[in-house]
């Protein structure tokens, strides 16, 4: 059981060190990695008003790379961790469309010269297709993604090479968790991809949550439950996402308030 706290480098999870059962509100983050240290950035100031768990739904590992990438590709990233997959695979390609203000945020940083970038994997492959690029493009992605990038962009005469840059390997919620998420309490749930909602759905009971999702796509898994919310983030990005999620947590901390 974590809470976030901020420090002058970032983010870090610690044990918590205050009384857990004066915070009524559970805010359940299920991302990989560091996703959920970078979620936590937004909400520092509401900390002390709910309960954090860091239950992460899927282990990113990353793959050897099995393809030889010519010199002058340009790469796709749909993902930071497909940007992740290319520096351990010592690319010297440094041209890129990216999906994602963060991604490209990252690249920037890494050197990468970002040729365009969109909010989602459908304005990505418009935005590609309209440039009419004539270098081989070459898709670093994870070995579960929805939709295929490169046969579209093949589709349109756009030559295109996938790579399987890494895997997400399933991973469970852990009983302590679950003991916390089942108790009855108001649970904020957000969740960043159909995958993650059916590794979730399999693992508990989201009767009651009030869950945000980052697209109509994630929604649309989760139509069998009964939840005590469903926002959908106004854009598929980061910052919409915790926006949405600050604002389910706003009313329920005024209507625990209220009712106490």
């Amino acid at each position: 059981m974590f809470h976030c706290i901020v420090g002058s480098i970032g983010v870090a999870f610690h044990h918590m060190t205050n009384n857990p059962d004066q915070k009524n509100v559970i805010l359940l983050l299920t991302r990989p990695q560091d996703g959920n240290e970078q979620f936590c950035l937004k909400i520092k100031h509401l900390l002390q008003k709910c309960e954090i768990l860091d239950n992460p739904i899927q282990k990113i590992e990353f793959l050897p790379a099995l393809s030889e990438v010519k010199k002058n590709s340009v790469l796709i990233f749909t993902s930071i961790n497909g940007l992740r997959s290319a520096e351990k695979y010592n690319l010297i390609n440094k041209k890129c469309f990216v999906v994602g203000e963060n991604t490209k945020r990252v690249a920037t940083s890494l050197g990468y010269e970002v040729l365009g970038f969109a909010s989602n994997q459908e304005n990505l492959l418009k935005l590609i297709k309209s440039n009419k690029p004539s270098e081989n493009m070459v898709h670093i992605r994870g070995k579960h993604t929805v939709g295929n990038l490169c046969d579209s962009l093949k589709r349109s005469a756009v030559s295109c090479m996938d790579i399987v840059g890494y895997n997400q390997k399933p991973l469970k919620i852990k009983k302590k968790i679950l003991q916390k998420i089942q108790s009855g309490r108001p649970v904020i749930l957000p969740i960043f991809s159909s995958r993650s909602a059916k590794l979730i759905e399999s693992n508990v009971d989201l009767t009651g949550f009030n869950v945000v999702v980052i697209s109509e796509a994630v929604a649309k898994t989760l139509t069998g439950t009964e939840l005590g919310e469903l926002v959908i983030s106004k854009k598929p990005d980061l910052n919409s996402m915790q926006e949405a999620t600050l604002a389910i947590l706003r009313r329920l901390i005024k209507f625990d308030i209220s009712t106490s």
